[in-house]
């Protein structure tokens, strides 16, 4: 895959080299397990800035619940959400973007859990596809 379309791409990440890992660091809050990556991009309009395969350590520097969700905070800097964060889990029926919102929340009513000392993960840039696929290589 020398060249990657535009319109091939859902969103652009940082995911998770082991999500079991992070699963154990933070045992999800609901039913609905996720835990895989930190998006960069939604529905990118091109590729810039987009290393496929490039590897990192993430910084966790924070966490956030509620009934309906669980995520933690990073420091993601290729990110255009406000809160860059990994959806660790959700309640049945909830989408893991709920927790743009669960954060956003958390910062208000001071219900964030920022982390004393930062954890990191080795993620892998890469991106999402149209048919649910992680892409992180260019092969």
């Amino acid at each position: 895959m020398d060249t990657v379309k535009v319109e091939d791409i859902f969103f652009t990440g940082l995911f998770v080299d082991n999500p079991a890992k992070l699963l154990e660091l933070f045992p999800p809050k609901h039913s609905r397990a996720f835990a895989h990556h930190s998006t960069n991009r939604f529905k990118p309009k091109d590729t810039n800035n987009l290393e496929i395969g490039t590897k990192s350590l993430l910084k966790i520097i924070g966490r956030a619940f509620d009934e309906k969700g669980d995520a933690v905070l990073v420091e993601n800097p290729k990110s255009e959400n406000t809160y860059p964060h990994i959806t660790i889990s959700c309640f049945e029926g909830v989408d893991p973007f709920y927790s743009n919102e669960l954060i956003e929340k958390a910062k208000e009513n001071n219900s964030l859990h920022m982390f004393p000392e930062p954890l990191y993960i080795e993620v892998t840039e890469g991106y999402g596809d149209m048919e649910g696929n992680a892409i992180l290589s260019k092969e």
